[in-house]
């Protein structure tokens, strides 16, 4: 991919993103030895503009091997450096308790694969609200999930499409639906796969004005947590 006068050396642009995201510096505060910043900045975004990321985002998918799945929420503090953006709309940035935030919806086997898309949302955006897009593309398989997914059309939802929802009734239902206890102390599957996202410190908190840019690293945070970088190889 041409970019500044040279092709540019995607190896070199990897170790870039590595240090980039294990850091959480500023895309001006690279180190020299990795190139221009903003010959990198370009390339990645050029890549996320493109629709790479999307192809990427359907690469790390598990797909319908999955018998149990987790899903729940992470909030990411977002900085004030990401503020700004024309188009607040697609931004996903939300006022919560703790101040402005993102939040990352995800959906994960107990393996921390990715079994569904993740998605991005303000901080003040329930769970259930973004759960039928988190959980568009499962079938025939368990959803274990806390109580805030406890809803009576997430879970009219899953089982239209042959999904066993393993969610415990908020405390005030009338008539609570019963659960597999035991499957239900297995989610801590999603948390542990968070930690490990929040390990980048550039997914920790939130420096990127676009949900676009901000998704793409998610991404590559979750290929790097279990050694998919090998992908890139066939762009």
């Amino acid at each position: 991919m041409p970019t500044g006068g040279r092709k540019a050396a995607l190896d070199e642009h990897l170790n870039a993103l590595w240090y980039f995201l294990r850091n959480g510096c500023a895309w001006r505060a690279l180190p020299d030895e990795f190139g221009y910043w903003f010959t990198i900045y370009q390339y990645f975004n050029r890549l996320s503009l493109n629709g790479f990321f999307d192809w990427f985002h359907e690469q790390l998918l598990l797909g319908k091997d999955a018998e149990v799945v987790f899903e729940d929420s992470t909030h990411c503090k977002v900085h004030q450096h990401a503020n700004g953006c024309k188009d607040r709309a697609a931004q996903a940035v939300g006022r919560s308790r703790g101040g402005l935030n993102t939040k990352i919806h995800a959906v994960c086997d107990a393996l921390l694969r990715l079994a569904g898309k993740l998605v991005l949302t303000g901080g003040n955006v329930s769970d259930f609200t973004a759960a039928p897009d988190l959980t568009a593309d499962l079938h025939d398989c368990v959803v274990t999930g806390d109580k805030g997914f406890d809803s009576r059309e997430h879970r009219r939802d899953l089982r239209s499409r042959g999904c066993e929802p393993c969610i415990p009734s908020r405390k005030n239902t009338k008539c609570p639906e019963p659960y597999d206890e035991d499957l239900y102390r297995a989610r801590h599957c999603i948390e542990n796969l968070f930690q490990r996202l929040k390990v980048y410190r550039r997914v920790a908190t939130r420096y990127e004005k676009t949900s676009r840019m901000f998704l793409a690293l998610v991404l590559c945070s979750v290929a790097a947590t279990y050694d998919q970088f090998s992908l890139w190889g066939s762009m």
